[in-house]
């Protein structure tokens, strides 16, 4: 029997060594396999990781091959412009006007983002297309001087009638620039077609080119109001006007009175409103009037 309670023992304690063992394997075998999983994870990571890196340095790549793009852009714009200030410069001196104000506008900047804050352009691509914005109106605003005075020595040159409309209407202080400005009436901003001459009321006012009177009554914001039509695509408008001296139709001619100065219409008070307009468009008449 002692033989037996041996055996017993050692074949018991054999199994618990087993089990024991077994434990162990399996222990060993979750932490090597979560290892291996862990592993194949960060793998996978870094190869997404390797992924986006590529992706920004394209972008960054392909930003800047957009920036040296519009840069190059600009350069040849802004040389266009000064070629066309040149040109216009030197047709005023042969025409006898006065200079041209330098352009005082503001760089309207370009929203880099949108809502939400998701990039649209970049901060260097958005301030480059600004500055486009800008030199695109400064073409525009030299094209139109250029062809106010293309009309002026065409004129001069083929027959040298007075058409273009070059004197001042009436003499007085300029209260009211071309171009964007506070409403008088508290309405906020908005685009003035052309400048405020004050004077007193009543004094008379000049057709400032010869031409043909293409409008004289009244308008509801305009008041008195006289039109000449200068050919050439080139029109005068006189406003707020106290009394008209012609009618439509009539033949006008540079310094001829066609009305006189009031306060009608949407004013303030007394004064005339003058706009030169080519082609339908309103341009800075104060860069088409003799010193």
């Amino acid at each position: 029997m002692p033989n037996v309670r041996a055996v017993v023992r050692a074949v018991g304690g054999w199994r618990l060594s087993a089990v024991l063992a077994g434990g162990l394997l399996v222990a060993v075998s979750w932490m090597l396999w979560t290892t291996q999983q862990r592993t194949a994870d960060m793998r996978a990571e870094i190869r997404w990781l390797e992924r986006r890196l590529a992706d920004r340095r394209a972008m960054v790549a392909r930003q800047r091959e957009e920036m040296a793009t519009v840069a190059f852009a600009v350069d040849r714009l802004t040389h266009g412009i000064d070629a066309m200030r040149t040109q216009e410069a030197a047709a005023r001196r042969l025409a006898h006007m006065e200079e041209s104000r330098e352009f005082t506008g503001d760089i309207i900047p370009v929203r880099a983002t949108v809502e939400g804050g998701s990039a649209l352009v970049s901060e260097d691509a958005a301030h480059a297309l600004a500055q486009l914005a800008w030199l695109e109106g400064q073409t525009a605003d030299a094209g139109d001087s250029l062809a106010v005075l293309t009309v002026l020595l065409r004129q001069r040159r083929d027959d040298g009638r007075r058409i273009v409309p070059s004197i001042w209407p009436v003499r007085g202080l300029v209260t009211s620039q071309f171009g964007v400005r506070e409403s008088p009436y508290g309405e906020g901003i908005e685009r003035h077609p052309g400048i405020d001459i004050s004077a007193r009321y009543g004094v008379p006012v000049s057709a400032s080119g010869d031409g043909k009177i293409a409008f004289a009554g009244r308008d509801s914001g305009y008041g008195g109001l006289v039109v000449i039509d200068h050919g050439g695509e080139l029109d005068t408008f006189y406003g707020h006007l106290s009394a008209l001296y012609v009618r439509e139709g009539q033949r006008v001619y540079r310094g001829q009175p066609i009305g006189a100065v009031g306060a009608t219409g949407r004013a303030t008070g007394a004064h005339l409103h003058y706009e030169v307009r080519v082609r339908g468009n309103p341009v800075d008449p104060q860069r088409y009037l003799v010193n």
